[in-house]
């Protein structure tokens, strides 16, 4: 596994994207992360036996990890889709798994609505598909930007980093070494409104490809996950886990993903 740079050009300004690549024989699984996270959330797919066949791709939007954000260009999560477009095609990545977390997992969904012909599964990873999965991001749009990078963005910072939970105080980190609040907060708002008014159960249930949605056994009460079982979606719960079930049981979670790429 190696990490690379690549340098793009959106709406008239210049981007640096920073992601990892590991090469493998079989299709490419891609990673696209959650709000104010980084490709650093996927690694430890490079090191899980069984998915030790497959490329592995993952990259920090912009304003994310380690790559670039231009505070007068305000991106929302349309943005989102059409650089991960441009990413794709920059690179030889041929078939590809999708696995989207939170908010990655909205905007692989609509990647796969624009530009799906090499997608060949989805894997949501308690992706954005109701009003009820913004509980960061609508507390985010309350504030000004002015407000949000100030107190705001501390007081997350600090929210998280005292809950009792590797998975929530591994993402404070993130957000503390990584992230940019102006990214955070230009994110938030097309999140919610793609949330609160986008129809995403429906057109998650709706696409015709291989498709699974995983969440932690802490979400459990999630309110739409009967009716996705009921439109034949597969749906697997992750043992001791909350948001993140990559930080916080990454056995069982791998072991998930890899036994969905397997019988697809």
């Amino acid at each position: 596994m190696e990490t690379k740079e690549l340098e793009i050009t959106y709406r008239g300004h210049p981007l640096h994207i920073e992601f990892f690549i590991r090469p493998g024989r079989r299709e490419t699984i891609l990673y696209l992360h959650g709000l104010g996270c980084s490709k650093e959330d996927f690694l430890g797919a490079t090191s899980t036996v069984d998915l030790q066949a497959y490329a592995l791709v993952a990259l920090d939007f912009p304003g994310c990890g380690n790559s670039s954000y231009h505070e007068n260009m305000a991106l929302g999560i349309d943005d989102l889709v059409e650089i991960t477009n441009i990413f794709v095609s920059r690179l030889p990545l041929g078939d590809l798994v999708l696995v989207g977390h939170s908010m990655g997992g909205l905007v692989a969904l609509l990647y796969i609505e624009k530009y799906g012909r090499p997608v060949k599964g989805f894997i949501s990873v308690e992706g954005n598909v109701a009003s009820e999965d913004c509980f960061i991001s609508r507390e985010v749009t309350k504030y000004t930007l002015a407000e949000f990078k100030g107190a705001g963005f501390r007081n997350l910072r600090q929210k998280l980093s005292q809950l009792k939970n590797r998975g929530y105080q591994k993402y404070a980190d993130t957000l503390e070494r990584y992230s940019s609040p102006q990214a955070i907060f230009d994110y938030s708002p097309s999140l919610v409104d793609y949330s609160d008014n986008g129809n995403l159960i429906q057109r998650f249930t709706q696409l015709e490809i291989p498709k699974i949605f995983i969440y932690g056994s802490k979400n459990r009460g999630l309110s739409y996950i009967p009716h996705l079982r009921e439109k034949g979606c597969e749906v697997v719960e992750v043992s001791n886990s909350d948001h993140f079930p990559f930080h916080d049981n990454p056995r069982d979670y791998y072991g998930v993903i890899s036994d969905f790429l397997e019988k697809r």
